[in-house]
């Protein structure tokens, strides 16, 4: 498959398919006698997994970890370390997603006459404080 084809599959610019392949995300496209690039269809499956992981705020360099998950990797240790700590920052985010969700319902349960404070700004401050986020 072509590069362009890739591109348009999964929603993302020939630019970015290049990208992910300097950076070892997905394997190295073959070449054909014209000197096109020829990827297989794996490679669209990837930038789709890869794609989904950004959504839901993951980096580049750290789907790169989760695509180095092998028994064949030395650094078995390094990337259990790195999961557990994505396991705590996903915990500590479904925390502040049911904190907003219940200010969210306390909102929605006030009358008009009851609006002059929003609880969900007050969540929105807690969550930023509690990330340690302060008045610059």
């Amino acid at each position: 498959m072509q590069i362009g084809q890739v591109a348009r599959r999964c929603g993302v610019s020939v630019q970015t398919v290049r990208l992910y392949e300097r950076m070892g995300l997905i394997e190295t496209a073959q070449r054909r006698e014209s000197g096109y690039r020829d990827y297989s269809n794996t490679v669209v499956a990837r930038i789709l997994a890869i794609k989904q992981g950004q959504a839901l705020g993951f980096s580049l360099r750290e789907m790169g970890m989760f695509l180095q998950l092998s028994p064949q990797n030395t650094e078995q240790a390094l990337i259990q370390q790195f999961v557990e700590q994505k396991v705590q920052q996903i915990d500590q985010t479904v925390q502040q997603f049911q904190r907003l969700r219940q200010a969210l319902h306390e909102f929605a349960a006030r009358s008009a006459d009851d609006l002059r404070e929003c609880p969900v700004i007050y969540a929105l401050a807690e969550m930023a404080c509690a990330q340690g986020v302060s008045d610059a």
